[in-house]
């Protein structure tokens, strides 16, 4: 992949390749990845767009055309959105497998706010290892104010989420926010502590569930999925002279209670089910989910559909403040690593060297992608060496019992330290040996499998110069 400044002139190639903008229905973008659903997908376009200069990669996967660029993927979408306006929004319709819709969503909705995320988990992380060299800082004015600063995106989960899924599902952003807002408000807090006490509460006639919505998931993303469908019927109903005010009335009146009475319990208790048939798996067997988290979940982000763990990974935390997923998941995200920076050392072929310790340094901060189709997919015994890897270390920390006491928005070798328990020492130390572990076992692997390594063009030039200056001489 060659590399990429011009990132209006890379939009417009894009574009042009799949079609233009009338075959574009929908487009968003996650960490790496730009994501287009399209009308029809041209013949060769992934072919050309592969070769285009700053393109690590072009998947098709999940109902998109996935163009993986990286870390200036932001820049990319931003020109792309310039390209399109509103042309993309106005056209696009559910279309694809029900399975498809789902992972687009996920995308969708969490890519936009990962770093805000992963920026709150660090500053959480390093908070818990300053307190376990000074207990006097836990008592400080300072740490309450990091402390909050650090949950509030958390806390506020939701409403980052009314932002993003408004955009996914078209319906009014101000009054998705305003519906989640509800969802967090204190008065409900207290309504549901009283409904936990005990004492019923309805509304209508109809009792009220004591769900309480903080750093929750599916119950804002399915509330604004409800809004949008209410949204363009009352609109459609209503007089155009009344409607800018009674629409957004009537759709917080109506999506609101709807979330309190049914949304919110039935979602949450279908995430709080999926992430509890896991836990059954890793309480049974924790070797047995560490090694298949460890050894496929790089496997699941070639097809870009690892956002659906999300709500799983957030319910894991909410009900039990811990999660052992995420803590196999970043074992997996040191094995590619590992891969990209053994090849690194094994490789003579200078361009694959540079290509190879940029993506490992990428991959540092949790970012996989250009290691996977940059280097270590591209020449496979690398990324089977890194599956290998990943999972080997992820068995070694579940013998440790090693969980995650924080939620890392990008796991990999800098968020280990979200290993650390309050009350143990072994979840920390066992997340540092599984990560060593998947490190040194990776690296060996590929120093002694190899790969077809290429030729260096230049320096297979002046090897046959000199050998042919030799010649000359005798």
């Amino acid at each position: 992949m060659a590399g990429i400044r011009d990132y209006a002139k890379l939009a417009q190639s894009i574009l042009q390749e799949v079609g233009g903008k009338s075959n574009i229905v929908d487009f968003s973008r996650c960490a790496t990845r730009l994501r287009l659903v399209l009308e029809t997908t041209p013949d060769e376009a992934k072919k050309r767009i592969q070769g285009l200069p700053g393109v690590i990669a072009v998947v098709e996967s999940a109902g998109q055309f996935q163009v993986v660029i990286g870390i200036h993927v932001a820049e990319v979408y931003s020109q792309m959105a310039a390209l399109l306006g509103d042309s993309a929004t106005a056209a696009a319709k559910p279309r694809g497998r029900i399975l498809d819709r789902v992972i687009a969503t996920m995308s969708a909705v969490f890519a936009p706010i990962v770093y805000i995320l992963a920026a709150a988990g660090i500053l959480q992380g390093l908070l818990i290892v300053i307190n376990q060299f000074s207990v006097a800082f836990k008592t400080s004015g300072t740490y309450a104010v990091l402390n909050f600063m650090s949950w509030t995106p958390f806390v506020f989960l939701p409403v980052f989420i009314a932002m993003t899924a408004s955009r996914h599902f078209r319906c009014n952003p101000y009054v998705a926010v305003l519906c989640c807002c509800a969802l967090i408000n204190p008065e409900w807090g207290a309504i549901a502590a009283k409904i936990a006490a005990g004492e019923s509460v309805t509304f209508l006639g109809l009792p009220l569930a004591k769900t309480l919505y903080g750093a929750s998931v599916l119950p804002p993303l399915f509330l604004v999925w409800a809004l949008a469908w209410v949204e363009r019927r009352v609109t459609s109903w209503l007089p155009e002279v009344v409607s800018a005010l009674f629409a957004p009335l009537i759709c917080f009146l109506v999506v609101v209670p709807l979330t309190l009475l049914a949304i919110g319990p039935v979602t949450t208790w279908a995430a709080n089910g999926v992430a509890g048939g896991y836990n059954m798996l890793f309480n049974a067997f924790p070797a047995l989910a560490a090694a298949i988290i460890g050894g496929v979940w790089q496997i699941i982000v070639i097809f870009g559909v690892h956002w659906g763990i999300t709500p799983v990974v957030m319910a894991n935390f909410d009900a039990n403040g811990y999660d052992s997923f995420q803590a196999f998941q970043t074992i997996a995200v040191i094995g590619q690593m590992s891969a990209a920076f053994g090849v690194f050392l094994k490789t003579r072929n200078r361009e694959l060297k540079t290509r190879s310790l940029s993506a490992g340094v990428t991959a540092v901060f949790g970012i996989t992608e250009p290691a996977i189709y940059g280097v270590t997919l591209r020449y496979k015994k690398p990324f089977i060496c890194g599956c290998i890897g990943g999972a080997t270390g992820a068995v070694v920390a579940s013998l440790f019992g090693s969980l995650y006491y924080v939620y890392a928005g990008l796991p990999g070798i800098l968020t280990v330290i979200n290993a650390i328990s309050p009350t143990s020492s072994t979840s920390f130390i066992g997340e540092l040996i599984g990560s060593g572990v998947a490190i040194v076992l990776t690296i060996t692997l590929v120093m002694v499998v190899g790969f077809d390594d290429p030729v260096d063009e230049g320096a297979a030039r002046a090897t046959a110069a000199e050998g042919s200056e030799r010649a000359a001489s005798v």
